[in-house]
């Protein structure tokens, strides 16, 4: 019997956990280890367990269901995303991939068949930058520093209070890392967070990669002095000195086909009759080719140089690129549905980043109206969500049959 995906059934399901965590005004707010966050979390475990999958939950609050395969020792095709939203998010983000996930085995159930490989549906902690983002995933691939536990998250409390009230134990959240190759692969289905394929009328996305991201700070040294009684050519205005370089950052972005953000601007003192005395600004680029990043990286330092700023760096993360094999069983399943895709980076970090450090891993885009994500307006039409779902079980499915096929 052929599995068929039950879009009335995840349709559903999305519209359940829309409304965990739904307050007052239209956003759902399921931050990281908060009580709806775990309601969540506790409703995507029940819909495991019905469909008989195994279920355990790591030490960093990762929710993972199993749905045994048929030859022994093989690991399991992973495939899940996030439940944890943003304050006042959306109902897409994250969430569809999870019920998509679910879907996905229980088409496989219902058709009484079980694949060569288990399949693992993931639904990962903390995923939003509320609590520094990632946070699940990142145990997961053993790429949590340990001292992250101690930072201060959006409500100025440490990591380590949220995972307590959760009734996790901040000391032993590296436990949840999983050794290279302990799952055969992972596919994340998400809406896109952008407006690439809204605009151009594609339904489904496949992901080439995940921009890496660069920050810095620069500073812009001037000098204070009274508003009202310093001519114009005596001020030495570090506002002023810091115009050419944030011009700098937006036309050397276009030149090189990447983004570039400044993100915060400070001066100081800050009063409206004093010259500004001192710029403090950070800012990002993200690209999904190191080359371009190294090369615009280049000339923002030398365009803060010549502006007389000083231009430290941040941190860096680097692009991380979908496997080749996942992403042709991606394209194959569009074609395979008669569905027209566009290949694309994704500008947003995702949980895929991260298990990239321990398994080939790929990922699929459908449509987010406008663009609009983070936000009660973020939308993503009901037979999108479908469509995505039934290209991710179409894409296991060829998965199972061509990875490992030598055991």
């Amino acid at each position: 019997m052929i599995p068929t995906l039950d879009g009335k059934r995840l349709l559903q399901d999305l519209e359940t956990l829309a409304h965990i965590g739904l307050g007052s005004g239209a956003g759902i707010n399921r931050i990281a280890y908060s009580p709806a966050d775990q309601e969540a979390r506790a409703w995507v475990e029940d819909q495991m367990r019905e469909l008989g999958l195994k279920v355990n939950t790591d030490q960093a609050g990762n929710s993972i269901g199993v749905y045994a395969g048929q030859v022994p020792h093989l690991p399991p095709i992973a495939v899940g995303s996030h439940t944890d939203t943003v304050p006042d998010g959306g109902r897409y983000d994250g969430a569809l991939g999870v019920v998509a996930a679910l879907a996905c085995v229980r088409a496989l159930r219902e058709a009484g068949v079980h694949l060569r490989h288990p399949v693992e549906v993931i639904n990962f902690a903390a995923e939003e930058a509320t609590l520094g983002g990632t946070i699940g995933s990142r145990a997961m691939a053993g790429l949590l520093h340990p001292t992250v536990v101690d930072s201060m998250t959006w409500d100025g409390r440490p990591l380590a209070d949220h995972l307590r009230a959760a009734g996790l134990d901040p000391a032993t959240i590296a436990q949840a890392r999983r050794p290279k190759g302990s799952v055969a692969a992972f596919l994340e289905l998400h809406v896109e967070q952008g407006g690439t394929l809204d605009t151009a009328g594609v339904p489904v996305g496949v992901v080439e990669g995940i921009v890496g991201i660069r920050r810095y700070t620069v500073t812009f040294q001037g000098c204070a002095n009274h508003a009202g009684t310093t001519p114009m050519a005596a001020r030495q205005d570090a506002l002023v000195m810091s115009a050419p370089f944030i011009l700098a950052v937006r036309d050397i972005a276009v030149a090189r086909g990447i983004v570039g953000t400044i993100g915060t601007l400070r001066l100081q003192p800050g009063a409206p009759n004093v010259i500004p005395g001192l710029v403090d600004l950070s800012m990002e680029i993200r690209g999904l080719h190191e080359a371009d990043l190294d090369g615009a990286e280049a000339e923002l330092a030398q365009a803060a140089q010549e502006a007389g700023g000083e231009f430290r760096h941040v941190s860096r993360k680097p692009p991380v690129r979908s496997d080749p094999h996942l992403l042709e069983a991606l394209t194959a399943a569009c074609d395979k549905l008669g569905l027209p895709y566009q290949r694309l980076p994704s500008g947003a970090g995702h949980d895929a980043m991260c298990v990239a450090s321990i398994a080939p891993q790929a990922m699929l885009f459908v449509p987010s109206r406008g663009g609009v994500s983070h936000s009660p307006d973020e939308y993503t039409d009901p037979e999108s969500c479908v469509t995505g779902a039934r290209v991710l079980l179409a894409a296991l499915l060829k998965l199972d049959a061509s990875l490992g096929a030598e055991a």
